[in-house]
């Protein structure tokens, strides 16, 4: 899993960011999907195997995961806010339930029975839980997950940690390809400038992608935000939100504390063992 990417929901408003455009953007992010499925199934396998093997992927844009997870045996649900992705989902992942829902407010119907959450797997990689707005909403959105997980189910959350004034810019490539299409993309991130307001915490990310298809090149640039988070913000948030840690890995699913900066996968369950 990718440390620094961002995927799943581009939200500046220009119709040239890679969002508004569901088959560049899972062309794009295709690659390493299988590898991604593995790791995920493996951290079912190891902390929630007494949950359902039910899946359910916030902001789940293209579905790329959902073929995959199906294949394991995983009944698999998601939503979006983007319509366009919803239907891109769908066609994809006929199989999936797969809803246009926003981030914190999304509909938990179909998958809680009796007053008991049903998902064993929730998931949101490569920092795409970082497109909340605010801590409050960060909040609604862990709480409205953890309403829908089994009392032995986790939700494993992909972010990258930052130590402000500490960072430095950095670049990022990405590059993909399908039937006669080549995609690459370039991305530059700029650290938060500070620790408190929402704008002072805003990470700056700019977008160049690249489009060739036979003899023709087409570029499209575009910017976003993404909301920064130090160990301590984002523990407070977990805390918030009636989350607890039960263990954080590096991409490959080893175990691993990212300490202060850098990227990890979280693993979050239900409130307090038992």
């Amino acid at each position: 899993m990718p440390g620094h990417r961002a995927g799943n929901r581009a939200l500046d408003a220009s119709r040239e960011h890679l969002y508004s455009d569901p088959e560049i953007y899972d062309i794009l992010h295709a690659p390493g999907t299988a590898e991604e499925v593995r790791i995920l199934v493996g951290v079912h396998r190891r902390f929630a195997s007494a949950a359902p093997k039910v899946a359910l992927e916030p902001a789940c844009g293209s579905g790329r995961y959902f073929p995959g997870l199906a294949r394991c045996g995983f009944e698999v649900h998601g939503f979006d806010a983007d319509p366009g992705m919803v239907r891109y989902a769908k066609k994809a992942a006929p199989g999936a339930t797969i809803r246009t829902g926003r981030f914190d407010t999304f509909s938990t119907a179909g998958l809680i029975r009796r007053g008991v959450g049903r998902v064993g797997l929730a998931f949101c990689p490569i920092n795409s839980i970082r497109h909340a707005a605010s801590d409050a909403e960060m909040v609604r959105h862990l709480k409205r997950v953890k309403a829908c997980l089994h009392p032995s189910g986790v939700y494993v959350v992909g972010i990258s940690l930052s130590a402000y004034g500490l960072e430095m810019p950095t670049e990022d490539l990405w590059t993909g390809s399908r039937r006669g299409v080549r995609v690459k993309q370039v991305v530059s991130f700029i650290p938060a400038t500070g620790d408190r307001t929402a704008r002072e915490r805003a990470e700056q990310v700019h977008s160049v992608l690249e489009i060739r298809k036979g003899r023709t090149l087409e570029t499209r640039s575009s910017s976003y935000t993404l909301l920064s988070y130090s160990r301590e913000q984002w523990e407070a948030v977990i805390r918030r939100a009636g989350l607890r840690v039960v263990a954080r890995t590096q991409e490959q699913g080893r175990a691993y504390d990212p300490g202060a900066i850098g990227y990890a996968l979280w693993v979050l369950g239900r409130g307090t063992r038992g």
